[in-house]
């Protein structure tokens, strides 16, 4: 999830179901199916055979998943190093190895440390609150203490009270959504207000106003904005998120529960690209439906909510849903969570400290309760919370973190004195944050009716359980105070780069402060982490913070992979091919500049990134651009050079990009591949590029007479033919003349005698063509005599068949006659021998007797 190349065991889990397949140079294979921890075990038996094998790992969803990072590995001795997807073993003479890989949804990314942002809410009872008190602000997540390393984004009169906050990681805009809670204003786009902030120059505006959000007002002088309570839940605002493409917005109207789909790259929105009912689940009344919280995932949006049971007061009726909408459709396609929420919690464990201690979820009200499961609440104080399904994220590996609210809290408040309809009362609130995990029909179970992990022990929580609570995350109790034993606020937000889970916590640091900030709980085993961030002494133990969000990066790329000998040129990956070591490999941008330089290592691997290999800039390697990957150092194709000799095999042959050679001509001798990242983080493995020394079968014949008399010319025609399957670049004949021919020579310009021998290079010479070399001379004046000559063919290519490289002929010169004077003289003149003796030739006419 950090891009840094490396297995973080405690950050990444294994992944089940996944195939993956073994594979010989016959290509025969065995397949297998990683079980829960993400593992598989591969053995070639008696199915393959060779020794070397090619390890391919299946994208389970090509369109959300793209190969994690790798690093190019000298050797695969450490199984905490990542591989690419497709890997090559030698498991010879009983050999094991360990080969590790992943795949990323890029939205999972984030960087170290990240930034996180929240917003504190601020009370307007007694007085209303000044425009100048913070509202968003952020903090470094590794920040601790007591307002610590804040930085003020916004503040009260430019958001008001808000909740919902979402990020764009594109334009790097903050999106934040008012809210409707009680003794606290809205700002001043009212109730439907999205308000954005660019947190480079703290500036924030208004983007957009959600309409239909509500019209109900504060009135904080009368009866303590009493009014205004049936407002909370029902009107302004909820969860908003932006998907990790920046595209999209999605917020939540609590009034008249529909989704609300935003154009997220401009400044402003008008209106809405679209809105979509958020359909009643089957509560026990219509009325009883309150879709709040959005989480976004693999290109799905997920819409959460309760059924409140507030029409029936029975505990029974509550249940917590979460549905599931396709944004290619707009339509919700799934209900993937419906959880009854009559399950044990914690709650306020000081026994006689308060009657109503809140071990539970409660049914909606619009006063304080009186009474608590049997109980009279006779104290000022009461701990009974109402359930607000308000946040979802997800863990790496598929299970949803899911944050309730508790709407009693932003009814109640802190310290309220009596009104007419309501005694005197302080509420200690009861958020939750929950793990639900899938059951066996595929629907998240919560961890609170058994779906997950039961982490819930007194060691875990504050020193005291109560009988039967079951809890992924029992950490969730104040440090100060023990007592309270759920105390998050409803927001919280998952980064994958870290081993904690940061939420919105009452009491968040050990020091017994009253008030509201940020707390950590550990991701695995769900302890809490010392300390958090104070930040908000606002409404007491009630509830005073927003939403919180990380602001992460997008994704950054990856592109490269390997350099192989093909040597049966089939144009795919074997497992028995040998890779490229040393070979220079180069990035372009699309003006042609040159922006980053790789060599790859012994086992053919080259990657050009920012996070791993380190040999491009971020700023240069960035999605929505088009990429060059070229094999263009002349040095590596001369003499000496590691491809000398060799040339781009045929690319895209079959139908898997990661085993084929994407390499094609480019205007030169040298291949390229040209890549287009469509989003971020979708790294591409398969800017491949095989080489294969082309096989060219050249064949020699030599034409020759079989007897010649003695001084007679010899004429010799040497044939060279390319017999395929590739075009030849260069050949050389070689051919050691006979000691008795005399006066050789031969008029092809690419030949030449010396020596005695005659040598002729030629080139180049397509598949099928043929070149002929004629060389003349004269025989021995005397014989008898043989003349026992061979040449010999040799390309600059590999030659498959050097059976046919060979040819030889064989001239007689028979016993020479007397021969006329006049010939022997010319015969002497011609070949300088001065004067000699031969026989005469015997003439006869006519008929012989």
């Amino acid at each position: 999830m950090n891009a840094n190349g490396k297995w973080d065991q405690a950050l990444e889990p294994g992944w089940a179901g996944v195939t993956v397949t073994l594979t010989d140079d016959e290509g025969r294979s065995v397949t297998g199916v990683t079980q829960a921890d993400g593992t598989v075990k591969l053995s070639p038996g008696t199915a393959l055979s060779g020794g070397k094998y090619r390890i391919e790992v299946k994208n389970p969803d090509a369109k959300v998943y793209f190969p994690g990072a790798a690093s190019a590995r000298t050797d695969l001795t450490d199984p905490r190093v990542l591989s690419s997807n497709v890997e090559f073993v030698d498991l010879s003479a009983g050999k094991n190895v360990e080969v590790t890989t992943s795949f990323w949804s890029p939205e999972d990314y984030c960087q170290k440390n990240a930034t996180l942002v929240t917003a504190c809410q601020n009370a307007s009872i007694p007085a209303p609150a000044p425009g100048t008190k913070r509202t968003l602000t952020s903090f470094p997540f590794n920040a601790r203490g007591t307002y610590s390393q804040l930085t003020d984004l916004a503040d009260n009169a430019q958001t008001g009270t808000v909740w919902g906050i979402g990020y764009n990681k594109v334009t790097k805009q903050i999106f934040s959504a008012a809210y409707a809670k009680r003794g606290t204003s809205y700002g001043p786009g009212g109730p439907g207000a999205i308000y954005r902030t660019d947190p480079a120059t703290k500036a924030t505006t208004l983007f957009t106003t959600v309409p239909n959000a509500g019209t109900t007002a504060h009135h904080f002088d009368v009866n303590m904005d009493e009014a205004f309570i049936p407002a909370v839940g029902r009107e302004s605002l909820g969860d908003l998120d932006v998907t990790s493409d920046g595209k999209d917005l999605y917020v939540v109207n609590l009034h008249d529960r529909r989704l609300y789909r935003y154009d997220a790259t401009h400044a402003t929105a008008a209106a809405p690209k679209a809105s979509y009912a958020i359909q009643d689940p089957g509560c026990a009344s219509n009325s009883d439906w309150h879709p709040y919280g959005v989480g976004i995932q693999d290109g799905k949006v997920y819409v959460g909510g309760v059924c409140s049971g507030e029409s029936t007061h029975n505990k029974a009726d509550m249940r917590a849903i979460v549905q599931v909408l396709d944004p290619v459709t707009g339509q919700f396609t799934a209900t993937v969570m419906d959880q009854p929420l009559v399950y044990p919690r914690g709650g306020f464990n000081t026994p006689g400290y308060i009657t109503c201690d809140g071990f539970g979820w409660y049914p909606w009200t619009e006063n304080k309760p009186l009474t608590s499961d049997g109980e009279a609440c006779t104290n000022r104080t009461i701990q009974h919370p109402e359930p607000e399904l308000s946040d979802i994220n997800f863990e790496t590996n598929g299970d949803m973190v899911v944050g309730f609210s508790d709407r009693l809290a932003d009814i109640g408040g802190a310290n309220l004195p009596a009104t007419p309809n309501n005694p005197e009362w302080n509420v200690f609130q009861g958020g939750d944050i929950n793990r639900a995990c899938r059951g066996g029909n595929h629907m998240f179970v919560l961890d609170g009716n058994g779906g997950c992990v039961n982490h819930a022990n007194a060691a875990t929580n504050g020193g005291v359980q109560p009988l039967n609570v079951r809890e992924f995350y029992p950490g969730d109790y104040a440090w100060a105070a023990p007592p309270h034993q759920e105390t998050a606020e409803g927001g919280m937000t998952v980064d994958k780069a870290e081993t904690s889970i940061p939420f919105v916590a009452e009491d968040p640091i050990t020091d017994p402060v009253t008030g509201h900030g940020v707390a950590w709980i550990d991701r695995a085993s769900g302890t809490r982490t010392p300390e958090g961030n104070y930040l908000n002494a606002d409404f007491g133990k009630a509830r005073g913070m927003g939403d919180l969000e990380v602001l992460c990066d997008q994704a950054p790329l990856q592109l490269g992979n390997r350099v192989w000998q093909d040597t049966n040129e089939n144009g795919i990956q074997d497992p028995g091919e040998a890779p490229v070591a040393g070979a220079t490999v180069n990035l372009y941008d699309a003006n042609g500049n040159k922006i980053g330089t790789a060599v790859t290592n012994s086992r053919g691997e080259y990657y050009f990134d920012s996070t791993v290999t380190k040999n491009v800039s971020a700023a240069d390697l960035v999605y929505g651009r088009t990429y060059t990957i070229k094999m263009d150092n002349p040095d590596d194709y001369a003499a000496g050079g590691v491809l000398q000799g060799w040339v781009p095999t045929r690319p895209n042959q079959g139908d898997d990009d990661q085993i084929d050679s994407s390499g094609e001509p480019d205007g030169n001798p040298f291949p390229a591949v040209v890549v287009n990242p469509a989003g971020a983080g979708q790294n591409d493995h398969g800017a491949d590029f095989g080489f294969k020394k082309p096989s060219v079968d050249l064949s020699i014949i030599k034409v020759g007479p079989a007897k010649v008399d003695p001084a007679g010319e010899v004429v010799y025609n040497l044939i060279v033919t390319n017999n395929g399957p590739n075009d030849s670049s260069g050949w050389t004949v070689t051919d050691p003349l006979p000691a008795g021919m005399l006066n050789p020579h031969t008029s092809d310009a690419g030949c030449g005698i010396g020596a005695g021998t005659l040598t002729c290079t030629g080139g180049p010479l397509k598949v099928g063509e043929s070149h002929t070399i004629t060389v003349r001379g004269l025989a021995p004046a005397t014989g008898p005599a043989k003349l026992d000559n061979c040449a010999t063919v040799k390309g600059n290519e590999q030659d498959p068949n050097m059976q046919n490289n060979n040819s030889c002929v064989t001239t007689d010169i028979p016993g020479i006659p007397l021969t006329d004077p006049g010939i022997a003289a010319a015969f002497a003149v011609l070949t300088g021998l001065g004067t000699a003796y031969y026989r005469r030739r015997r003439h006869t006419t006519g008929a012989a007797h």
